[in-house]
């Protein structure tokens, strides 16, 4: 099932406006007909043109022209308001936008900003992104697109302004050459409403949510050089951890470059929450509840543009210096470390395995904690994310083995550490039993060596069905953390010999599967989860 952008309610967008434009024509191009929609509601808008038209040669009559045109393009749009800040074309990389813009703001004290999109091609839009960006505090910012595509978080409506647009496009004269400019904007705006199932619907315009300042602003110089980083959370139903989450993150003192929480139709709130608190957040709203956890993570990581990935549950609390000490290790690590693993600490953890030797030195593993991890974004790609047939559970080990095929390795970092709301161990109950005992042979079967493989029968014998509950509770460390209490899982959860049945006959389903991506692990660092 494929989710597209519904048509966003207008009367949701602020009335008091501020449109960014590089040149003189970008302001149509980009979001001329929403320019027609807050002009014709009544809304006060401000367009700040940054350089002056004057082209490559500076031309001082070309930009006196382009200046009268915006304005008359302006005024067809319902806009007298314009101010022309009169930098040089290609220019906008030089000292100064960011203060001017910053001037502007201070000024007019906009409640919305249209701006261009940091992915234009480009070099002037990409430098007015970033000075809005770092100017514009905690002001929503919606970038446009011009020159290159941008992700589709708002669509609106502009099918009632299609001919105001046409008409401003058609005063920038100057700017037009063989006279398809117009047509090419507006021939965009029409395949902006492909997937809108309304036929009234003949031209849209879309925007990204910028996420204010903090996609681009710049760190504190303790920081400089450092790669940025992508938060990514995976949330379901749980409101109050979430914004629990979402105040650490935005609390760190190295601020992640982008914050994505992808949610699976949670029925609690939490969109709502997120969109009322944390409007900077890109929010990716899954259709129904179905998905795995696997999948959800995946479409967190295709959002990441950055160097850098924290791969975060919902339910974790990060101290402010976590990013901070967790990028500043692994930027210290060879770009073979794809992963550091920080720690966690759990309620009913107990204190001899929180303070153990194996948890607190630094050694490299065969998988990582997935609820608090800083990845390269990189190897995430090459080893393909996670396998989206586990579904949930299991995930970290079967990623970390594609990963040691590929020739990295997975970092532990006591230096690091958060606090995670989900008890310590396996999680009680039927579906955390069935994906704990499934996936594990799954990902074996995939991986493991011959010699292992035959060993996993006695080893889940051995220190599962009788491992002896004192050793857990007194803390015995594995690797395995979602191994730990599935002995006594087994022997309290209802049901429970039938539902490690159907794990084992999904098993054999699956085998076909298995076989198909078998690729057994040579690398030093792979290890049995049961070892």
């Amino acid at each position: 099932m494929h989710a597209f952008p519904d048509l966003t309610g207008f009367d949701e967008l602020p009335r008091r406006v501020l449109v960014v434009a590089p040149h003189p024509d970008d302001e149509v191009l980009g979001c001329g007909g929403v320019i027609a929609l807050h002009a014709h509601r009544g809304d006060a808008v401000r367009i700040v043109v940054c350089t002056d038209g004057g082209g490559v040669e500076h031309d001082a009559a070309l930009a006196a022209r382009r200046r009268a045109e915006c304005t008359a393009a302006c005024r067809e749009l319902g806009v007298s308001d314009v101010v022309f800040l009169g930098f040089a074309d290609g220019g906008l990389e030089a000292d100064g936008l960011c203060e001017g813009l910053a001037d502007e703001f201070a000024k007019y004290a906009p409640e919305l900003v249209y701006a261009p999109s940091k992915r234009e091609y480009h070099a002037d839009h990409r430098a007015a992104a970033a000075a809005v960006a770092e100017a514009a505090g905690g002001t929503r910012v919606l970038s446009y697109g011009v020159n290159a595509p941008v992700r589709c978080d708002l669509l609106l409506d502009t099918t009632s302004v299609v001919e105001k647009k046409r008409a401003a496009l058609a005063k920038h004269a100057s700017q037009r050459g063989d006279g398809r400019l117009g047509e090419q904007s507006l021939a965009r705006d029409l395949a902006n409403t492909i997937n809108v199932d309304d036929p009234s619907v003949r031209a849209a315009e879309c925007f990204e949510e910028a996420g204010f300042a903090r996609e681009c602003v710049a760190v504190p110089a303790e920081f400089a050089g450092l790669p940025r980083a992508t938060a990514v959370i995976s949330s379901w139903n749980k409101i109050n951890e979430v914004r629990a989450n979402l105040a650490g993150v935005y609390a760190q003192t190295l601020p992640f470059a982008k914050v994505v929480v992808v949610d699976n139709a949670s029925t609690d709130g939490t969109v709502e929450m997120i969109r009322a608190e944390f409007p900077c957040v890109h929010l990716v709203e899954m259709p129904h509840s179905r998905y795995g956890a696997c999948e959800t993570f995946n479409i967190g990581f295709a959002n990441a543009d950055t160097e850098l990935t924290a791969i975060l549950d919902d339910d974790i609390v990060m101290p402010p210096d976590w990013l901070a000490k967790a990028t500043q290790r692994l930027a210290q690590e060879p770009p073979s470390t794809a992963i550091v693993s920080t720690k966690v600490v759990e309620p009913g953890m107990p204190e001899s395995y929180r303070n153990s030797e194996e948890v607190n030195r630094e050694r490299y593993m065969s998988t990582f904690r997935g609820c608090a991890s800083l990845a390269r974004s990189k190897a995430l790609a090459e080893a393909e994310y996670y396998d989206e047939r586990l579904f949930i559970y299991g995930n970290e080990r079967d990623l970390t083995c594609r990963l040691l095929n590929l020739g990295y390795r997975v970092l532990q970092y006591s230096g690091a550490e958060v606090f995670h709301h989900t008890p310590f161990g396996l999680k009680p109950g039927k579906r955390s039993l069935y994906y704990h005992a499934r996936n594990a042979w799954l990902s074996m079967l995939k991986y493991a060596p011959a010699k292992d493989l035959a060993r996993l029968p006695w080893l889940v014998f051995s220190k599962v069905v009788l491992r002896s509950r004192k050793s857990e509770e007194d803390g015995a460390v594995t690797d395995a953390v979602g191994t730990i209490g599935i002995g006594k899982s087994l022997k309290e959860t209802p049901g429970a010999f039938w539902i490690v049945t159907k794990a084992a006959l999904s098993v054999l389903y699956n085998v076909p599967y298995c076989l198909k991506r078998r690729a057994p692990v040579t690398h030093d660092d792979f290890d049995l989860p049961l070892s």
